[in-house]
C-alpha cells in the first residue's frame, strides 16, 4: 500500500499512527472520536463479527464472543445515545445466538436478512430456492477437495477451505468460480471461505447504509456519528458505501478503502470500551 493510502488508513509517520497506552489505537482516530462524540453527540456503530469482535479460529463454530466483549457491547447498546448493529456473513440465527444481546440490530448473510430493535428486512429477491442447484453441485464436488466443508445458511451457502492443503486451494477457487457462474449467483470471498449468495445487487455496503439510516432516525436530533468496523474483503463494500458518511476502520494489515486501521481484535475491544464509556458519561 502506498504512502497516501497508508496515511488515509491511520498511519502516523512520527509514531506509527499509534496512541501510547491505548493498545496502539491510531492517534488520529482517537482524537477524531473524542472530538465528534463530545457534547452529547449520538453514535451508530456497525461491526463485523469474525475477525473483528472475535479472533479468527480454525473452525467457525468455535468463534465465541468473550464475556468481557459481550459486556462492553451491552453497555454500548443500552445507551440512549447509541445504536449498535452486528453485520456478518454468518446466518442470522447463528449470529443472534452468538451475540445474544437485546437492543442490537443483526444483519446476517451479508445483510440479506436484518432484524432487531423493531427493524426487519429480508431482501425480496433472495430465496433459498435460488441456492438449491448450487448446494447440490458443491456437495458433489466435496470429495475432490479433502478438508473442505459446506455450511448452509438459509440465504447463502458457504464453502470453507481453511483445512484444505495449500496445494489444493487453487482447485477450490476453480470449482467455486465454475459453480457460481452456472448458478447465476454472486461469489463473496472471505477468510478461507467462499460465500454463494443470490445475485440481487445487495452487499454489506448497501445493508450498512440501510441500517445506518433507520437507526439514526431513532436517536436524538443532534449530531450523529456513524462508525463501521470490519476486517474482511466483504467489508470493503461498506467502507466504500460509507465514505464521507462514517468513520470507517479496517482491522488488520490488508489494503483497504477504510479511513483508519487498527491492528487486531484487542484494539477493537479497547476502542469499544472507550466508546461505551463516552456514550454513558
Amino acid at each position: 500500500m502506498g504512502r497516501n493510502a497508508a496515511e488515509r488508513a491511520g498511519a502516523d509517520p512520527r509514531q506509527g499512527g499509534r496512541s501510547q497506552g491505548l493498545l496502539s489505537l491510531p492517534v488520529r482516530l482517537v482524537n477524531r472520536l473524542d472530538r465528534e462524540l463530545g457534547d452529547g453527540a449520538s453514535l451508530v456503530a456497525i461491526l463485523d463479527y469474525d475477525g473483528t469482535l472475535t479472533p479468527l479460529v480454525a473452525t467457525p463454530g468455535a468463534a465465541h464472543l468473550a464475556p468481557s466483549v459481550r459486556e462492553t457491547l451491552a453497555r454500548l447498546a443500552e445507551s440512549e445515545r447509541a445504536r449498535l448493529a452486528i453485520l456478518s456473513g454468518r446466518g442470522l440465527a447463528d449470529l443472534r445466538s452468538r451475540v445474544a444481546l437485546r437492543d442490537v440490530v443483526y444483519g446476517g448473510c451479508h445483510g440479506l436478512e436484518i432484524a432487531g430493535r423493531q427493524l426487519r428486512f429480508r431482501h425480496p429477491g433472495a430465496r433459498p430456492s435460488c441456492l438449491t442447484a448450487t448446494r447440490r453441485a458443491l456437495t458433489a464436488s466435496l470429495p475432490s477437495i479433502p478438508g473442505a466443508r459446506l455450511e448452509w445458511k438459509g440465504l447463502a451457502v458457504s464453502l470453507h477451505y481453511r483445512r484444505v492443503a495449500p496445494g489444493r486451494r487453487p482447485r477450490v477457487r476453480d470449482i467455486a468460480t465454475r459453480i457460481v457462474r452456472a448458478g447465476g449467483l454472486t461469489l463473496v470471498p472471505g477468510h478461507e471461505v467462499f460465500d454463494f449468495v443470490p445475485r440481487v445487487g445487495w452487499n454489506k455496503g448497501r445493508a450498512a447504509r440501510w441500517i445506518a439510516r433507520r437507526m439514526a432516525r431513532t436517536l436524538p436530533p443532534r449530531r450523529r456519528v456513524v462508525l463501521y468496523v470490519g476486517d474482511d474483503t466483504s467489508d470493503e463494500s461498506a467502507f466504500v458505501a460509507l465514505r464521507d458518511r462514517a468513520v470507517t476502520i479496517c482491522v488488520g494489515a490488508k489494503p483497504t478503502a477504510a479511513e483508519y486501521r487498527v491492528a487486531g481484535v484487542r484494539e477493537v475491544q479497547a476502542l469499544l470500551r472507550r466508546m461505551a464509556s463516552a456514550m454513558n458519561s
